[in-house]
């Protein structure tokens, strides 16, 4: 469930969350298949899923905002993501009376012209696709076979230490796709990390808390 909907006072709604959701979805296949030298003959979306987590939600809404677009509320609640902003007013904008329906046209407009030489940030797939590619060359410490061991050694810490095991809090933020977030408190430090399921999340928190403490890897 995404966080924050199911307030009964919040300007958006879980129909707004749920079709932003898809049509952002949609936006962006179409973008990488427009953008592939093979068009829609190739048809390959294999880096869907990369290039929407590789995406920079918060810049994209604070765009919004600067581009003069009603938008009702921009600010976090609870366990909410920029990501979880973004689906809800691309949503409430589709979903909305017939002067927010007029207004998505110019959303999408704004989302595609958002680039660098506008003083924004560049999200074309181009340059999506290379921010996951940074992401992903890391060092074979850190690669996502040995990820699992800074969990171990987070635990192992707390026992050398005697002090109390770090604390953990799960949340489910997405159900389709399914994704979770796992916060991690150790020492006083807290961290967070997102996954596909919570094993994957639990491991990005437990590596972001070891390396706010300088916990190396043995």
């Amino acid at each position: 469930m995404s966080p924050a909907r199911d307030q009964t006072n919040d300007c958006y709604s879980i129909a707004d969350f749920e079709i932003g959701k898809r049509l952002f979805t949609t936006y962006m296949a179409i973008q990488l298949v427009v953008t592939s030298p093979e068009g829609r003959e190739g048809a390959d979306l294999s880096q869907l899923d990369a290039l929407i987590t590789g995406y920079p939600f918060k810049e994209a809404v604070a765009g919004l905002v600067k581009a003069g677009l009603d938008i009702p509320r921009t600010k976090l609640v609870c366990d909410e993501t920029y990501q979880d902003i973004l689906y809800k007013i691309i949503g409430r904008t589709r979903l909305g009376d017939s002067h927010s329906k007029e207004s998505l046209p110019t959303l999408w407009k704004e989302l595609a012209s958002l680039d660098s030489s506008t003083g924004g940030v560049d999200f074309t797939v181009d340059d999506l696709t290379q921010r996951v590619e940074d992401g992903f060359s890391t060092s074979p410490q850190d690669s996502e076979a040995d990820i699992w061991k800074y969990t171990s050694r987070l635990w192992e810490d707390a026992q050398f230490k005697g002090v109390e095991a770090p604390k953990v809090r799960e949340t489910c933020i997405s159900n389709f796709p399914t994704k979770f977030r796992v916060t991690i408190r150790h020492r006083g430090v807290e961290a967070s990390g997102e996954g596909r399921n919570k094993k994957a999340a639990r491991h990005i928190a437990a590596k972001r808390v070891c390396q706010k403490l300088n916990i190396r890897l043995a």
